[in-house]
């Protein structure tokens, strides 16, 4: 009787030993597993900036470029005859398109003077209606789109470093300084005669570093 008893208890032992290395073999691939998934997902995972640490950037570049004026123009920062705020975009680049025609170099419009071959393209790639009203919200946002394109989440993401950002966006903006090569405080665009940096580079990079992820 005791020797089957002892049998019993052989045959009990060795089965949960058997069933608790599979558990624990299962367990093994489990943690394997979750932690692949976890480094592809920490590896993968992007930063998008939190919209409102654009404010200074923005504030930096309006000064440049219109003395914050949203409805300043090219030539007349001091506008306050046209009110393009309570325009449409539509309306906004069919004045565009007439102050170009008068013979004037550019057309550029609003707080972020931004020319009608750009608004054209941020229209066509954010699918925007030409309807919608070139308000304070409207050119807010598409200063913001302007530097999405030229960096901002790889800036955050750390593919761009602070002086290529500001390097690019001084593409965007000819009242910015270019930041790099010969003189650094100069536009991107001084030697068509029409433009100048109205800032100085730290203050654009002081202004960048102020962008952070959300």
């Amino acid at each position: 009787m005791l020797l089957k008893l002892k049998r019993k208890l052989v045959r009990l032992i060795k089965r949960w030993l058997r069933n608790k290395k599979i558990v624990l073999l299962v367990l093994v691939i489990v943690l394997c597993i979750g932690a692949v998934v976890y480094s592809n997902y920490i590896e993968n995972k992007r930063l998008t900036v939190n919209p409102s640490t654009y404010a200074p950037l923005l504030q930096l570049i309006a000064h440049a470029e219109s003395k914050n004026n949203y409805n300043a123009y090219f030539g007349n920062a001091a506008n306050t005859t046209i009110d393009f705020t309570h325009m449409s975009i539509g309306q906004v680049m069919k004045w565009q398109a007439g102050y170009r025609a008068k013979g004037n170099p550019s057309n550029a419009v609003g707080k972020y003077q931004i020319i009608s071959s750009t608004l054209s393209g941020l229209i066509d790639r954010l699918g925007i209606d030409t309807n919608q009203k070139f308000d304070k919200a409207t050119q807010d946002s598409l200063a913001i789109a302007l530097l999405e394109r030229r960096g901002s989440e790889l800036y955050i993401n750390n593919e761009l470093t602070r002086e290529q950002f500001a390097a690019n966006i001084a593409k965007e903006w000819a009242g910015l300084p270019k930041i790099v090569g010969e003189k650094p405080d100069d536009s991107y665009y001084a030697s068509d005669g029409l433009n100048k940096s109205n800032v100085k580079t730290g203050e654009v990079l002081n202004a960048i570093k102020a962008i952070k992820p959300q």
